[in-house]
């Protein structure tokens, strides 16, 4: 009985790693260079930014300046897109996420305490994949807007029908934005995609002196149908 139980058991093993092997050849993951049509296609993801501002300069009190310092920070959100045919696409982003910002005088030093801010972003874009097969550089131009709410330091107390209440000051702006990048996208399967880009954003705070320029890179992940 001995070698019919090692016998099975040693068919059983081979029957295992034949069925590995089909398993591996049928989800064996495409090549990068092997042509693929976009057109017509649909897709949805999620994106996650990195976002660094360069410092922003307003004309101060006295005639001097103040200078509006954002630190570094990180947005999430989701997208939209629709391939107008192998190389062309249109997609709509929509980010959100936390800030800090410094207000400084001209010597660099903060003027008030460090203050929270929120962030939301909106754009459309137009890509142009420079290829189509699965692994494409990506060139990118569009334009959107961003939402800025800034909590003050300004707090009071204000009546309401049963007693009175604290209430904190917000200041808020949207500012019309536009932009360009480029990077790689990657169709990893026929339905999944994966794309890394860089770029710059340009827009203008009310009452300042200059364009603001923004240096963001993004990791998108997403569904193509």
């Amino acid at each position: 009985m001995k070698p019919r139980f090692f016998m099975s058991g040693q068919a059983f093993g081979w029957g295992l790693w034949l069925g590995a092997s089909v398993f591996c050849t049928h989800a064996q993951i495409p090549y990068a260079t092997e042509p693929f049509s976009r057109q017509n296609k649909f897709e949805v993801y999620g994106l996650g930014q990195y976002l660094h501002s360069y410092d922003t300069t307003f004309p101060g009190a006295y005639g001097d300046t103040v200078t509006m310092k954002m630190e570094d920070t990180g947005l999430g959100g989701m997208g939209f897109a629709y391939h107008i045919n192998d190389f062309l696409s249109v997609r709509a982003d929509l980010m959100f996420g936390p800030a800090t910002l410094h207000t400084q005088d001209p010597d660099g030093a903060d003027m008030f305490p460090a203050e929270s801010a929120f962030l939301q972003t909106g754009r459309v874009n137009l890509d142009y994949n420079m290829i189509n097969r699965r692994l494409t550089p990506v060139l990118t131009a569009g334009i959107g807007y961003q939402y800025l709410e800034i909590e003050t330091d300004q707090s009071y107390v204000v009546p309401g029908p049963y007693g009175w209440y604290y209430v904190t000051d917000y200041y808020y702006e949207t500012d019309f934005t536009w932009n360009v990048g480029a990077g790689f996208r990657w169709n990893v399967t026929d339905n999944f995609f994966i794309k890394v880009m860089a770029g710059a954003q340009w827009l203008q705070y009310s009452g300042a002196q200059d364009i603001s320029t923004q240096l963001e890179a993004f990791l998108v992940i997403g569904w193509t149908f």
